[in-house]
Order: structure tokens, then sequence, then C-alpha cells
């Protein structure tokens, strides 16, 4: 009964050990990523759409870098008052991360905001991700917690 599963094993192990590099690309989070994101914050109504980058070095399954958020950040009230609050602020942020296959989780964590973005790469393509990303801080006193989606295209 061996004998039998032991022939097709043996032939599908010698196709799959050739050197042709037929496979899929290593997917590499180093580089310049352009980056956007619409968050929402559930309680106040409030409204963040932004453009901006990441910058990112990758060591094993590990990345880091800078991010930052466009001069075009646009933050509405819920009544559509445009406002400028630290998710709109263009100053370079640090971000670091896990990439585990296809699936990426990274933060920022900077003095003013705190994000985690959850995501992964879509198929067929290791230069674009995407996800949801959740982020908050608090000023005068009042916590804001936005969440929503966000996606990135290696330059």
């Amino acid at each position: 009964m061996v004998r039998r599963y032991l022939l097709p094993a043996l032939l599908a192990l010698a196709a799959c050990s050739g050197s042709d590099n037929t496979g899929p690309d290593r997917i590499s989070m180093t580089g310049s990523w352009r980056q956007s994101a619409d968050l929402r914050e559930p309680t106040t109504g409030d409204r963040h759409i932004n453009l901006g980058a990441f910058s990112l070095a990758q060591s094993g399954d590990q990345f880091s870098g800078d991010g930052s958020q466009g001069i075009d950040a646009y933050c509405t009230t819920a009544n559509a008052v445009k406002y400028t609050g630290p998710l709109a602020d263009p100053a370079p942020f640090p971000v670091e991360g896990t990439l585990t296959g296809r699936e990426v989780v990274f933060t920022r964590t900077d003095a003013a905001v705190s994000c985690t973005y959850r995501g992964s790469f879509v198929d067929g393509s290791t230069t674009r991700m995407t996800g949801t990303a959740t982020c908050g801080y608090t000023q005068n006193n009042v916590h804001y917690a936005f969440a929503g989606q966000w996606q990135a295209d290696k330059q």
C-alpha cells in the first residue's frame, strides 16, 4: 500500500525541487510607499482623509522607518468644518512592524498619536497592500478613536 503512494509523492517532490524560479516574488517592505487612509471617529463624527508616505527598511520579518501625512490631509468635523489635528500633522513619525507571509501589522507611536495598521498584500501583488487602521489621540481632554481603511503602493 505504501508503494502505491511513494512514486507519486517522489514525482511531485522532484517537480517542485527544480532550479526553475517561477514562484511568486519575495515580498520586501524596503523602499518608498505612497499611502492613503479614510478614518472616522464614531462618537464625534469627525473624519480624516490623508495622502502620505512611508519610507521603510526590512530586516528578516521586521521592518521600521518613517511615515508622514501630506499637507493635503483633510480632517473635518461631523458638520464638515475643516480642522487641523494630530492626524493631519505633516511631521514625520516612526513606524515599526512585522511581515508574516503576505500579512502586515505595524504601529505608529509618537508623542501625539498611536495607530495600528493591519492588512495584507493584494492577491498577485508584492507592491500593493490594503487593510484597516485604528488611530487614537487625546486633545483638550477629549479622547478620539478613529478607525477605517488604508492602502499603500510601493513606488
